[in-house]
């Protein structure tokens, strides 16, 4: 073992950033369905993993499993933006069916480029907008 200058520095170091590469993993891994989260911290956690070298040939054992994780986690983005854009253009025949389906779902809840208004969710569609609301109780 070497014990000279600035090497306690660098297992410390390197402890740290294997910490971080784990849990980078881990969150990435728990929100690989959403693609973007997955890629970010699927590649720190790869990122973290081989900083945690700290010049050496080896990661230790929590560096390790933060790079797998961050492999899958990178692995699980892609399949899901695959599965996501295949979906399109089954389902839609492509992007331009998609956005077509987007603008009819839009103007369906009264988007403000559509004809419609939305709708006011403060006023009764059964009374007059400016009603007086004790005008129930002038018949008693």
């Amino acid at each position: 073992m070497d014990y000279g200058p600035g090497r306690l520095d660098r297992k410390v170091r390197s402890a740290g950033m294997e910490v971080a590469s784990l849990v980078m993993g881990i969150v990435g891994i728990a929100l690989s369905c959403c693609i973007y989260p997955a890629f970010i911290f699927g590649s720190l956690a790869v990122i973290f993993a081989l900083l945690s070298r700290g010049g050496e040939r080896k990661i230790g054992g929590s560096g390790r499993a933060g790079l797998i994780l961050g492999i899958l986690a990178l692995a699980c983005g892609v399949l899901f933006l695959l599965y996501g854009i295949f979906t399109i253009y089954v389902q839609f025949g492509g992007v331009e069916g998609y956005l077509e389906y987007v603008e009819e779902l839009l103007q369906g809840i009264g988007n403000p480029d559509s004809a419609a208004p939305y709708p006011n969710p403060y006023q009764n569609p059964y009374q007059e907008p400016y009603a007086d609301p004790y005008s129930f109780f002038e018949g008693f």
